[in-house]
């Protein structure tokens, strides 16, 4: 506190007419009498941050402020950006030491004003938070802002100091790599494109995660050394493996690919060594004994991490070594902690993301959080933000971005990346979850619903209103389902019943009537829209069963062909490409009207039955594996709906996929699960295909078959009896070609159905 008088006294030292308490008028009636001043030695950011505020203030006021580097104490009054000399001599106690990293000053001095910051980013981001929160101005994504018009500007007494919680800040959503938008919304990460004058990022090079395989390809070196890779069932596996993480070979090989990789790109700050997208740890005598010893696979794992940091830290001290703590070493070691130069990155992919992280649903993660902060200095999060199942969907997380982004920082993590669609523009409501998170990365202390509410206002106009409800809509419905969020959720999440995609339907039409006169505000409304379409155009046929058993007035919109096509053209506009992490657009157009599919007509037998002793799956709700590669959907003339998923005989993969949730199963009954699947074969030796039941939640089969190819006789759509069982909404069917190319081309499925046993 004495320190900080002492800094006002001295500011108020040679000032003229100017009292404390009175702010700074920059400029009136579009002139100022304010220099913006840089230091001759300033470095790239700090002139491109000079050259922001002078371009913005003249926006904003109509005033020119001219940029100079030299100038006499006693002259007019200043802007002073970057820690220079003059800012030292405007505002002696500037401590830019105390504010690593990525801090801040905005401080007035008498008629000056200060803006400051830790190098190399620092004074960008005080220039930018002074022009959001004194001034008013907002970067919703890299097309749209809110910049105000002010030809008079008096700003009031400033005497800001601040220091973000989080060194590293990764907004991982597509539109939010501008490079101009992350420097403005201060994020920090690896993938904006960041260059000097934004004030650089965090450098990773190309080592970021899952690098296990890049460092030593199973390709290049594993007929010569099979010992170097994971052993399962005393076999060393050639193919989706991990490494040997004791072999001393293996350690050395990493140790030297790192340290030749650093000596080439001296600007790279982290290095990830980490285990490959995929289990298959190692298990051999020495992998497992450290394994036990250490109470989870993540001990082997560190103490290789370990032996690469301790030499990298001798020739490289400024460097970290990143590894993950994911899937099977997520849980933290009983005894092994990293070095202080380690950075270990937890992530979150199993949790629920309609609740926060002290819920119940997500206990075991939090558990996990509290341990490893226990043990580690520089804790990084892996967060998930989006469906990678469906980019375009409502998924209503926004109520725990807030309360996980705290719950991280007051468990002592040093660095959150949060993954959004990063694949594709157009996602749901990807421009605000971007715009929230970084704010929320920068200041975690702010309020996330505030945050929201602030950014609909500003980015819908008169449609706020309405977007707000659908908001609010779609979370009050998750949490009355108690839908588990997770971040590959189902279509048919239990929240999106056809009564709430009714009511949305409703709000968003009325969102978009309320700025129907303004081309630009439509077309984000519009974009809006999409998700509650696109589960509308996804499940059209079992929608409208649906509304028939419930005796429901159709609440969607009008024709499934029209709503299809406005559903695309708005998204190509949007510059939506993919409809989920891997599926394009393209993919969404053949499953709604690009295959000529029609009503399909209830197979045999269930022509009488009531609404609730039967349920149709047709081929539009399958969840199809490698979609283009090992199921696609076609036309077919012999289908019942003119349109069957193919799947090539070259794989056993359980390709094809119908999830039950959102059926009103009977739990104390029994049903009958058939299929509907065609061989197109070429010879009579091995399998055909397989196909069964499976219980995702106890993790049983619930009925399986395996069909030779001597058994197919033609070419044609057979039934074929899955199993009778019990049912529930965490099963599923499946089907998958034998893997026999030689003698099976394509397999092709066309529907599943139940009856419900009497």
């Amino acid at each position: 506190m004495l320190k900080e008088m002492l800094a006002v006294a001295i500011c108020l030292i040679g000032t003229t007419g100017i009292a404390l308490g009175a702010g700074l008028t920059l400029a009136a009636d579009g002139k100022t009498p304010y220099t913006i001043v840089v230091d001759p030695e300033a470095t790239v950011a700090e002139e491109h941050a000079a050259a922001e505020l002078a371009a913005l203030l003249e926006q904003i006021t109509g005033a020119q402020f001219p940029i100079r580097h030299t100038v006499a104490m006693r002259s007019a009054p200043m802007i002073v950006v970057g820690p220079g000399r003059v800012a030292q001599r405007v505002l002696p106690t500037l401590d830019i030491d105390g504010l690593k990293p990525d801090g801040i000053v905005i401080q007035t001095c008498g008629k000056h004003l200060v803006l400051a910051g830790d190098r190399p980013r620092g004074t960008l981001y005080a220039v930018y938070t002074f022009l959001e929160d004194v001034v008013g101005c907002r970067w919703w994504s890299s097309k749209v802002s809110t910049i105000p018009r002010r030809a008079t500007l008096t700003i009031p007494e400033q005497h800001v100091r601040y220091v973000p919680p989080l060194e590293y800040r990764e907004t991982f959503w597509l539109d939010a790599f501008d490079g101009d938008w992350a420097a403005r919304n201060k994020s920090n990460g690896s993938r904006p494109v960041l260059d000097e004058q934004r004030g650089g990022r965090i450098t990773y090079g190309s080592y970021f995660v899952h690098t296990f395989e890049r460092i030593l390809p199973t390709e290049k070196y594993f007929a010569e050394h099979p010992e170097w890779y994971s052993e399962r069932n005393g076999t060393r596996i050639d193919g989706r493996n991990q490494l040997c993480v004791t072999n001393e070979e293996v350690k050395q090989r990493i140790t030297d690919h790192v340290l030749e990789y650093l000596r080439a790109h001296p600007t790279v700050n982290i290095v990830s060594v980490s285990q490959n997208d995929w289990d298959n740890h190692c298990l051999c005598e020495d992998c497992k004994a450290l394994e036990d010893e250490e109470g989870s696979p993540a001990g082997p794992l560190l103490h290789l991490v370990n032996h690469v940091a301790a030499a990298v830290a001798e020739e490289f001290p400024d460097v970290a070594i990143d590894t993950l703590a994911y899937q099977y070493t997520r849980k933290p070691p009983l005894h092994v902690k990293p070095l202080p130069n380690v950075i270990v990155r937890l992530c979150s992919i199993e949790c629920d993301f309609a609740t926060p992280l002290t819920a119940e649903s997500n206990q075991t993660f939090a558990d996990d959080i509290r341990g490893w902060s226990r043990i580690c200095d520089r804790l990084y999060i892996w967060d998930y933000t989006t469906n990678f199942s469906h980019y375009i969907q409502p998924h209503p997380n926004l109520r725990v971005l807030g309360p996980n982004i705290r719950f991280f920082v007051e468990h002592g993590v040093k660095g959150i990346f949060e993954q959004g669609a990063y694949t594709s523009l157009g996602a749901e409501f990807a421009e605000l979850k971007a715009w929230v998170l970084a704010h929320l990365l920068w200041n975690p202390e702010l309020d996330d619903a505030a945050l929201v509410e602030e950014f609909v206002r500003g980015y819908y106009g008169p449609a706020a209103p309405y977007i707000s409800k659908y908001i609010k809509l779609i979370h009050d419905e998750a949490e009355a389902t108690n839908t588990y969020l997770g971040c590959f959720s189902s279509m048919h999440a239990p929240f999106l019943n056809l009564k709430m995609l009714g009511r949305a339907h409703a709000l968003l039409n009325r969102a978009e009537d309320a700025v129907a006169s303004d081309p630009d505000l439509l077309q984000r409304v519009k974009v809006a829209h999409l998700p509650v379409l696109y589960v509308f155009s996804m499940r059209w046929p079992e929608l409208e069963v649906a509304a028939a058993q419930a005796d429901m007035t159709w609440p969607g919109p009008a024709d499934a062909i029209e709503t299809a096509r406005g559903f695309i053209e708005v998204a190509r506009q949007a510059g939506v490409t993919k409809i989920s992490e891997g599926g394009p657009l393209e993919n969404f157009e053949r499953r709604t009207i690009g295959l000529g599919r029609i009503s399909s007509p209830p197979p045999a037998g269930c022509e009488g039955l009531g609404l609730l002793d039967w349920f149709d799956f047709q081929d539009h709700g399958f969840s199809l594996y490698r979609e283009g590669a090992y199921a696609v959907l076609e036309h077919d003339e012999a289908a019942s709906d003119k349109v069957a998923v193919r799947m090539p005989g070259d794989h056993y993969e359980w390709a094809t996929q119908q999830r039950l949730i959102g059926k009103p199963w009977d739990t104390d009954a029994e049903y009958s699960v058939y299929a509907s699947i065609r061989v197109e074969k070429t010879g009579d030796v091995g399998g055909a295909f397989t196909a069964g039941i499976y219980d995702a939640k106890d993790k049983v089969s619930l009925g399986q078959i395996g069909i030779a190819s001597e058994a197919i006789g033609d070419g044609e759509y057979h039934t074929y009896t899955l199993g009778t069982t019990k049912l529930h909404g965490e099963a599923y069917f499946w089907a998958a070609p034998a893997k026999n190319p030689e003698n099976v081309k394509n397999v092709w499925v066309d529907r599943f159905w139940v009856v419900k046993v009497k």
